[in-house]
């Protein structure tokens, strides 16, 4: 019975479908074209998917990695993507060290700025003019003397003075067209006349080699003190200005006359951490 029914709703879909196919067929125009409209608003979306598929499977070009030809163009544009990469990185590194090179410049010329502003804050050195410079290497047999990047180009001379930490550290010695020597006041061959402050007693300071130097035969009138400053005299073109230079370390009296004393000193400036200096090149 089951297998009847089957069969007979089979037939009667048949006719169904027939007859629906003759209504539509023989429908006015109008409200056929209304189920057609009806029809592409409903099923718009789905339509749309299709017809973007079907077009871009025709005109989109695939490769085929099976195919000789379409496996070298893809390993040739993989290569002309990774030298294109390798370029940009060249060119990253090229410009960051660019950049640090700029930040390193800037941060010099900042320090160059803010020492010439800690000299010119000295009223009495308003009338003198500064080189700045670097410090290339301490030479020396026993440390006691600099070598700096700026010479005769730059209007240094021997016999200048020059300051280190606003103090006097010494004089130049040598002098090419691009660097100069500086003998420190601790060389041996070091000869500056000082004054001591304290004492207002004038002497000639001598370097010891051993970071230190002495100033001999001071009259014995006074005792000079620890931590006593010395100014250096008699500044080329400035023989009126006093530089400080060293301050005492001890003091005993000469063996020779007991009415002198010999006074031990140090540079006030710390040598060892000194990274620029400045020499005064001339007057105002």
């Amino acid at each position: 019975m089951t297998r009847n029914w089957v069969k007979t709703s089979k037939r009667m879909m048949l006719t169904y479908f027939v007859l629906g196919g003759l209504i539509f067929l023989f429908s006015p125009p109008r409200l056929t074209g209304r189920l057609q409209l009806a029809y592409a608003r409903l099923f718009s979306w789905p339509l749309s998917v299709g017809r973007q598929v079907t077009v871009a499977s025709r005109t989109a070009p695939g490769i085929d990695l099976g195919r000789p030809s379409d496996y070298t163009s893809a390993i040739d544009a993989h290569r002309q993507l990774q030298d294109r990469l390798a370029n940009l990185e060249a060119q990253h590194r090229k410009l960051r060290n660019h950049l640090a090179n700029r930040e390193a410049q800037l941060d010099q010329a900042q320090r160059k700025i803010d020492e010439l502003a800690r000299l010119r804050n000295v009223p009495e050195w308003n009338r003198m003019s500064f080189q700045q410079a670097g410090i290339i290497a301490v030479s020396g047999q026993t440390q006691s003397e600099l070598m700096i990047d700026r010479g005769q180009d730059d209007g240094l001379a021997v016999g200048q003075y020059v300051l280190g930490d606003l103090s006097m550290i010494g004089v130049v010695s040598a002098v090419s067209t691009q660097t100069a020597r500086i003998k420190l006041v601790t060389d041996p061959t070091s000869r500056i006349p000082v004054r001591i402050e304290q004492l207002d007693a004038r002497g000639v300071m001598e370097g010891r080699s051993s970071g230190t130097a002495e100033i001999s035969q001071v009259p014995a009138r006074q005792q000079a003190r620890p931590g006593d400053r010395v100014y250096a005299l008699n500044t080329p073109g400035f023989p009126s200005v006093p530089i400080v230079t060293a301050e005492v370390v001890d003091s005993r009296r000469d063996p020779d006359n007991p009415m002198l004393w010999s006074i031990r000193v140090r540079p006030v400036c710390d040598l060892a951490n000194l990274t620029n200096v400045a020499v005064i090149v001339s007057g105002k």
